[in-house]
């Protein structure tokens, strides 16, 4: 049978953060002429809610500025303004624990136009989610590839439906990710997150040049693996690597530290997976440890 992305939806919730206004979503109106529609020209990026207060906002918005700024999407609003904004939307959703997303879409642009309108529109919208325990992820490798190369690679865009589509076969294959490679064969990451595995002491991962995203999460994991003296290793890697490591997990805003049951037909044992839980240990201190700030 057939699945699609609408078997796990997120529901949005009642109000939305559009061009300095916050409104009923019901009400928003994007121009039907709009590049971010015609064309998928936009950026974003998705983060959690924690206690009503967004977590690592500010890493999230630099990495949306540097994006933006490679696509060439004209920002409408400043950080101290998108903290207010967060701070106005939460208290609108009576929201305490879930997901966040921040949209940047190109206005004007390309052949089709109705008159002059907006260089661009941002959009946040939120939904309330309670925190939930990572289950065990099964993978496997996507016949879709990525370009490493191009203008827009390693950029967090709205147009990622390679990542969809091997997203959704995946799915309908019976597992719950997919790992992409690209034009040499390289790993990427998973189709909606960064992937780590480990090979004895070291912790290995894409790196950006491979064409990975720069995950948030990923960034943490950096962090907290250097912090425990582990030696942490990017580079182009083949999906031999994978079959080969003791212990594989992803990261991801939506997944958090999720580890990885199967590779295909190969099995990792989750109980002997001490990096994994190590890092999920940590990452779960530091959600607990976050001050209820913008920060």
């Amino acid at each position: 049978m057939r699945r699609s992305f609408a078997d796990g939806f997120t529901a949005v919730d009642q109000f939305i953060f559009h061009n300095n206004r916050i409104a009923s979503a019901a009400d928003v109106r994007i121009e039907p002429t709009s590049a971010g529609l015609l064309y998928g020209w936009g950026v974003f990026t998705t983060l959690r809610v924690f206690r009503g207060a967004p977590f690592q906002l500010d890493r999230h918005w630099d990495r949306l500025v540097r994006h933006a700024e490679i696509a060439e999407i004209p920002l409408p609003i400043s950080l101290p303004d998108v903290r207010r904004a967060f701070d106005n939307l939460i208290k609108a959703n009576i929201l305490q624990n879930g997901r966040a997303r921040v949209t940047l879409l190109r206005g004007d642009a390309g052949a089709w136009r109705l008159g002059p309108s907006r260089q661009s529109d941002l959009l946040i919208f939120t939904s309330s989610e309670e925190p939930k325990a990572a289950s065990p992820i099964a993978i496997t490798v996507s016949p879709h590839r990525v370009l490493s190369h191009g203008p827009l690679a390693g950029v967090k865009r709205t147009a990622m439906l390679e990542n969809l589509l091997a997203l959704e076969e995946a799915r309908e294959r019976g597992f719950s990710e997919a790992i992409m490679v690209n034009e040499r064969g390289e790993i990427t990451g998973a189709a909606a997150a960064n992937v780590f595995w480990t090979e004895g002491s070291e912790l290995c991962t894409p790196s950006l040049g491979a064409g990975c995203i720069s995950g948030i999460t990923r960034g943490i994991v950096h962090e907290i693996a250097e912090g425990a003296g582990l030696h942490v290793v990017e580079g182009g890697f083949p999906i031999q690597r994978l079959l080969d490591a003791n212990e594989v997990f992803l990261t991801s805003t939506a997944r958090g530290i999720s580890a990885v049951s199967s590779f295909d037909i190969k099995r990792y044992n989750i109980a002997r997976a001490r990096v994994t839980r190590m890092i999920a240990r940590e990452f779960q201190k530091m959600i607990r440890g976050a001050k209820i700030s913008a920060s």
